[in-house]
Parts: structure tokens; C-alpha cells; sequence
């Protein structure tokens, strides 16, 4: 990821944001951290995609806990029919902050 690509952080529930909200703070922030900064981090909350969602270089969902399995399999399909790697938050903040690898290791994956 470079400067100008656009993100998506993809909320499926709508809720009241927070001052330090983790979808609209504090994953921007490390994103563009990690990145030297410069991307463009747009949000969405509830049932939709935005329509251009082919101008998103990644999308980070969210846990997913207000969805049911069938629903959650069809939002993963829609950007993976449209080759948009995507991933959750968990998994995204694990890896920015450096844990990722060794949770990976008991499975001998390094």
C-alpha cells in the first residue's frame, strides 16, 4: 500500500462512534503509520458496500458480530469476486502491531 490508495474500514452494524473510535481513529492512524501516510480511509457502517467499491485497494471489516455466517460468507465474496483483499480488524491490528508472526508460530507458519 502507498500514498493515494484508498481503504475501506466496513462496519456491519451502524452504532455511535466514539472519541477514539477503533474503526475511525485508531485503525487510520496505524494504517497510515505503517505506511508513511498519505491514504485515503473512508468508513462504512450497515447492511451495503459503497457502489465504487472497485476503487479500494484493501477492506478491513469488522468482527462481524451482528451478522449471521451466510451473510458474512456474502460480504466476503462480493470484494473476492472483485479481487479486494480483504481482512478483519483482529487480524489487521495483530499485524500492525507486530503480533501476527508469533501467532502464527504453534501452526509453523513464520
Amino acid at each position: 500500500m502507498k500514498a493515494g490508495d484508498k481503504v475501506l474500514i466496513a462496519e456491519s452494524c451502524s452504532h455511535h462512534s466514539q472519541d477514539d473510535d477503533i474503526a475511525r481513529v485508531k485503525i487510520p492512524k496505524w494504517l497510515n503509520d505503517k505506511v508513511g501516510g498519505g491514504l485515503m480511509i473512508e468508513t462504512s457502517a450497515g447492511r451495503d458496500y459503497p457502489e465504487n467499491l472497485e476503487e479500494y485497494k484493501l477492506i478491513v471489516h469488522c468482527g462481524a458480530c451482528t451478522l449471521n455466517r451466510r451473510e458474512m460468507l456474502l460480504r466476503q465474496a462480493v470484494p473476492a469476486e472483485k479481487g479486494i483483499p480483504m481482512t478483519n480488524f483482529g487480524v489487521l491490528i495483530s499485524y500492525l502491531h507486530g503480533v501476527f508472526p508469533r501467532a502464527l508460530k504453534p501452526f509453523g507458519i513464520e
